[in-house]
């Protein structure tokens, strides 16, 4: 049952609750019967009295508020919205020069027409309740073009929350200045901001035709020396200039030139990308942390200190960070004061707090490669001893994930997946049924075969073989999937047990219903996720839940120390385990001149695999219904 915000329930009636600290620090609980046993009702009272109780305390606190913004504050808002604007077309000019350079100026100068007509109709007549209809943007926007206007239709409808969000972010700037939200001053901080955004937009199609209308500011003035005064020369040490646009490129900024002018990352029709979908998306959440850290300021003042507070902000951050939509426009420093304060109300555990060495590792390994590109065309830029930031893992290779042993496997394929399910969406309570999917089949293979998790759930129909009288798996970045080398290309055979079980049945059942999928249920409409991740957070997270001996740090890819512990003790060759396992072989005799391993050899191999599924019986083949194999919807979640 979904959790409801400041509810609890008692026996079956619903109580609404909610404790909150005015200005001497003192908590006050408010605790209320909402009468009634309906989840729906309970839900729309307590959003009714959420709200009221937010009122009623920022009436309370009045007296630590001012009612208007003054002149300075309200510059401030124009100075913070104008640079944010700014940045944002920085950004989206960079994308446009990445993705179409030939028609990049027309994209640029075309969004920055949108941008023009929606601050002025919105600084004149506010935001209406159907801002973004169709009705609406051909009555208000007659004056741009046809593609124009669908453009703000189109942003409408992927972000339906852009109103909304205009709106808190002048919240927030009246909370900053401790101005009381009212009204009056929400639609005076909005109406300032949307001036700021305005004024940007112009001013970038001004930097356009010019760039010196906004660098001319930022140069040196000269010295005005009286005519009485002797001139005396002293040796001035002058720091040589820096070209555009790498004296103003941000991190961000910087983070996406990086992946334009590297090919490999990207790649192309033919050829690989370098990085996933991903890993792309990690380092820019890495340059995105840094900016948010060190400021929207030029990359190449960066130093050493900038990196130290960086390290600062990762030990304070929640590991929830950016998981809230509010979070997106908050400093990290912001985030970390919210954290702290729900700390001190007991609204949040210390054990929430920091995060972890591989996090960190991963960001600043990121921010590294970021910074020696940059480097390269900035010369003058400080160096950083990057080490000093990356936590080494003293553990030992083979103790990093405990294997599992043939007990605990045993325990692992006696839960209801495998021996009888209630229903198709209970699969985990006992039962009779039966459904072959991703949830019953990915641990088996695992066990059965020390493939990776990520190797398993790619797969499609079209990578299951059979030569020599042998059904096989094939491991390979075509077809859409990707590996982790080249020693992961590899051919898996089926093992006895796969086979017992079912599994040739399972992929003809597949090919009659038309799919292409080994695991079409894994499949999502978002592009950056991959079938493992999927298989993880749908299955994998409520097994362990069932099983106490799973420990932390053990997962799928324990199956893969399993699989070579025991294929050890039955003293299978390493060369046989490694071309099993997609392991390369270090050294020229083992590596360079070993071929791999015939499959006849493979199948030999996996079928020494302790058997610990000999007690399940082969269940008809029973494929999930249609609407449960199509691809999941995709989820919006807010960048760092």
């Amino acid at each position: 049952m979904p959790a409801i915000q400041n509810v609890e329930r008692r026996g079956a009636v619903y109580y609404w609750r909610r404790t909150v600290r005015f200005l001497d620090g003192k908590p006050f609980t408010v605790r209320l019967s909402l009468r009634t046993t309906n989840q729906t009702v309970a839900r729309r009272l307590a959003c009714a009295l959420t709200a009221k109780s937010e009122t009623l305390k920022m009436t309370l606190t009045h007296a630590d508020r001012t009612a208007t913004l003054t002149a300075e504050q309200k510059a401030e808002i124009f100075r913070r919205a104008l640079e944010n604007m700014r940045d944002e077309l920085d950004r989206n000019h960079v994308q446009f020069q990445s993705d179409e350079p030939d028609n990049a100026t027309y994209l640029i100068e075309g969004y920055i027409g949108i941008c023009e007509a929606m601050m002025k109709e919105f600084i004149v007549h506010g935001i209406p309740a159907n801002a973004g209809s169709r009705d609406h943007v051909n009555e208000r926007f007659a004056d741009l073009s046809d593609d124009q206007r669908q453009a703000v239709v189109d942003l409408f409808e992927m972000k339906p929350e852009w109103s909304a969000e205009v709106l808190e972010g002048a919240g927030r700037a009246l909370d900053l200045f401790k101005v009381e939200r009212t009204d009056a001053s929400l639609a005076i901080a909005r109406k300032v901001m949307l001036e700021g955004r305005l004024a940007g937009a112009m001013e970038f199609r001004r930097r356009l035709a010019d760039p010196m209308s906004m660098w001319s500011q930022f140069s040196v003035p000269q010295p005005v020396v009286p005519a009485h005064v002797p001139v005396v020369a002293t040796p001035v040490a002058i720091e040589a200039a820096v070209d555009e646009p790498w004296a103003s490129m941000t991190p961000t900024q910087a983070a996406a030139r990086f992946i334009a002018e590297n090919p490999k990352i990207l790649g192309d029709a033919k050829r690989k990308a370098r990085w996933t979908d991903k890993t792309r998306s990690q380092f820019e959440a890495a340059a995105r942390l840094l900016e948010k850290s060190y400021g929207a300021q030029p990359l190449r003042f960066l130093t050493r200190g900038s990196i130290v507070a960086l390290n600062d902000h990762f030990s304070r951050l929640p590991t929830s960070h950016h998981k809230s939509s509010r979070h997106q426009y908050m400093t990290l420093e912001e985030i970390c004061a919210e954290a702290a304060a729900e700390i001190a109300a007991k609204k949040r555990s210390p054990e929430t707090i920091g995060l972890g060495a591989t996090t960190t590792n991963r960001h600043f390994l990121f921010l590294k490669e970021l910074t020696t590109w940059f480097a390269k065309q900035v010369p003058t830029m400080a160096a950083i001893d990057w080490a000093d930031f990356i936590y080494e893992d003293q553990r030992d290779a083979r103790e990093q994930r405990e294997a599992y042993t043939e007990e605990e496997g045993r325990a692992l394929f006696r839960l209801p997946i495998w021996i009888g399910s209630r229903s198709v969406a209970r699969r985990l309570e006992i039962g009779s049924e039966i459904y072959h999917d991703a949830g019953y089949w990915v641990p088996l293979i695992a066990w059965y075969s020390g493939c990776r998790r990520e190797e398993i759930c790619q797969l499609t129909l079209a990578d299951i073989g059979h030569s020599e009288g042998i059904r096989y798996f094939t491991v390979t970045d075509e077809n859409g999937g990707r590996v982790k080398n080249l020693a992961s290309k590899r051919d898996v055979p089926f093992a006895e047990e796969l086979i017992r079980l079912g599994l040739p049945a399972y992929v003809e059942a597949l090919r009659a219903a038309g799919e292409t999928m080994l695991f079409p249920e894994l499949r999502t409409e978002a592009k950056n996720r991959n079938y493992g991740d999927v298989y993880y957070k749908s299955w994998w997270i409520k097994l362990a839940k069932r099983l106490e001996f799973i420990e932390a740090g053990q997962a799928l890819h324990s199956f893969r120390h399993t699989v070579t512990t025991e294929l050890k003790h039955q003293q299978v060759f390493l060369e046989t385990r490694a071309d099993l396992i997609g392991h390369a072989m270090p050294g020229e005799t083992a590596g360079r001149y070993s071929k791999v391993a015939r499959l006849v050899r493979l199948k030999e191999a996996v079928d020494q695999i302790p058997k610990v599924t000999d007690r399940l019986k082969p269940a008809t083949i029973r494929l999930l219904p249609a609407e449960k194999r199509a691809p999941r919807p995709a989820r919006r979640s807010p960048k760092a």
